[in-house]
């Protein structure tokens, strides 16, 4: 059965499936009919993805990528075929302006009414960066905020998550939790800004949550993700800060134009360890990065591997292609995935470049999580400075790099690694979306993960278009 429910009035307008970054007004729910090639047979499992959905409220554009409405698609594979579902996450925002308020104060986007509309209001949980799905329950994650429990298959939310009161304050739970692979426990973080700027860690196990520590820092930075080995929390903390706090808090700035990239402040590095104790702090010089692909350790070193990026204009000048997003995505997927090695008695540390073609969004086989992986597997925009049309599987032992390139166009996202039953790391496929400008559709692609240059295996195509998305997760079925 196709299901669609519009939710053009009075909230979105939808420009049509032109861009990626184009608003989804639709909810729908139905039974895909058109598959190209043929599903793996181990290939069972639910995908989810999540990004800003709605891009417009009424005739007004949100001033900033990061502000859109949190939408979150659902892709069930099973013995039958493949069912597509996508929902809104009924966040305070969202509910207060599908009922017809204006735009909200968000992280770019200021509220009409000027300084005094904006003093001292925080922005808004658009719950639109990333899911996690633990003990059969979907959280939609945010930066500043408090997650959203979703139903992890009808996708209906069931409200915001405080996890029995133990999420305090402004209940941040960072966008970027890490699984333990084998003890199947989450550690996650959150910032605290009074009385002074904080770093806050947790473990989640089953439905409880513990800290289990608070890390001071020297001012706010933008800590977007971390990483976890078997016995620390690694922490990269580039030098991307809120240089003008006040003009923030009273209203005067958005912000994200509060923010600054100030390499003389180096980066800092903190190992937090997961059974408690002093953390470890190093000091390094600056790093311009978003987003980290794991971290393992050997008696006396910790690895870290990210994306780094030149930061050209610094904060200023990419954040100018965040607000422009629809027609000019800048360099974000032109990093370099780096290896940082920091020697925990001397406290150095040493950078090797694993990957100098452009990328971002970097994706391992997760079971491999906390200890040395193989391979690992990124999207990349092959003309610098476009939206992403590229995915790569990178080879650490040979060095090897296979990449699978989109008509001239169309655009790709995150690929998200689905291991095969019993294979050893690697064995399996990598899916991502796939927006079709030309068609205004979406279409999803599974590709080899070890050769994604030879083609999709299988291709599902949507019946419409999905927006841009930032994060997921894989879900493999229960065997």
């Amino acid at each position: 059965m196709f299901v669609s429910k519009s939710l053009r009035d009075p909230a979105v307008t939808d420009l049509g499936g032109r861009s990626p970054w184009d608003s989804q007004p639709q909810e729908f729910g139905y039974r895909v009919d058109e598959i190209e090639g043929r599903l793996p047979e181990g290939l069972r499992g639910e995908l989810y993805r999540i990004g800003p959905g709605r891009f417009d409220v009424g005739a007004h554009p949100v001033a900033h990528v990061f502000d859109g409405d949190g939408m979150v698609s659902r892709l069930a594979i099973d013995e039958h075929g493949v069912h597509f579902r996508n929902r809104y996450v009924r966040t305070r925002e969202y509910r207060r302006t599908s009922a017809g308020a204006p735009l909200g104060r968000g992280f770019g986007t200021q509220r009409a009414g000027g300084a005094l509309a904006n003093a001292f209001r925080p922005p808004a949980n658009m719950s639109n960066t990333n899911v996690l799905v633990h003990d059969d329950r979907l959280y939609s994650l945010w930066e500043g905020g408090r997650p959203y429990r979703l139903d992890p298959r009808t996708l209906e939310t069931h409200g915001a998550e405080s996890f029995g009161g133990a999420l305090k304050r402004m209940g941040a739970f960072s966008a970027h939790p890490k699984r333990d692979p084998v003890s199947g426990e989450i550690y996650n973080f959150g910032f605290d800004f009074f009385p002074r700027p904080m770093i806050r860690c947790y473990r989640l196990t089953g439905g409880r949550l513990k800290d289990i520590a608070s890390v001071p820092i020297r001012q706010f930075s933008f800590v977007h993700d971390f990483a976890l080995t078997e016995r620390h929390l690694v922490f990269v903390i580039a030098p991307i800060v809120v240089n003008r706090p006040i003009s923030a808090v009273l209203g005067l700035s958005s912000i994200d134009r509060a923010m600054s990239y100030e390499p003389r402040l180096g980066t800092t590095i903190v190992l937090v360890p997961r059974a408690g104790g002093a953390p470890i702090t190093v000091e390094t010089e600056a790093l311009f990065h978003f987003h980290v692909t794991n971290a393992y350790e050997t008696d006396t070193a910790t690895a870290v591997e990210l994306v780094t990026h030149d930061p050209g204009r610094g904060w200023s000048g990419w954040n100018g292609h965040l607000r422009r997003y629809r027609t000019d995505p800048g360099p974000a997927f032109g990093g370099q995935l780096t290896r940082l090695t920091i020697d925990r008695r001397s406290t150095r540390v040493t950078r090797e470049v694993l990957h100098d073609n452009g990328c971002e969004f970097p994706q391992l086989d997760q079971r491999y999580a906390t200890r040395p992986h193989r391979y690992s597997y990124v999207a990349a925009a092959s003309a610098h400075g476009g939206d992403p049309d590229s995915i790569t599987t990178i080879d650490h032992d040979t060095g090897r790099s296979h990449t699978y390139t989109t008509a001239p166009g169309d655009t790709v996202c995150e690929p998200l690694f689905a291991p095969s039953e019993g294979g050893t790391e690697g064995d399996g496929w990598l899916l991502t979306f796939e927006h079709q400008p030309a068609t205004k559709r979406t279409r999803v692609q599974v590709l080899p993960a070890d050769r994604p240059d030879r083609g999709p295996i299988a291709t599902i195509r949507l019946r419409h278009h999905v927006p841009m998305t930032f994060h997921g997760a894989f879900v493999p079925a229960r065997r």
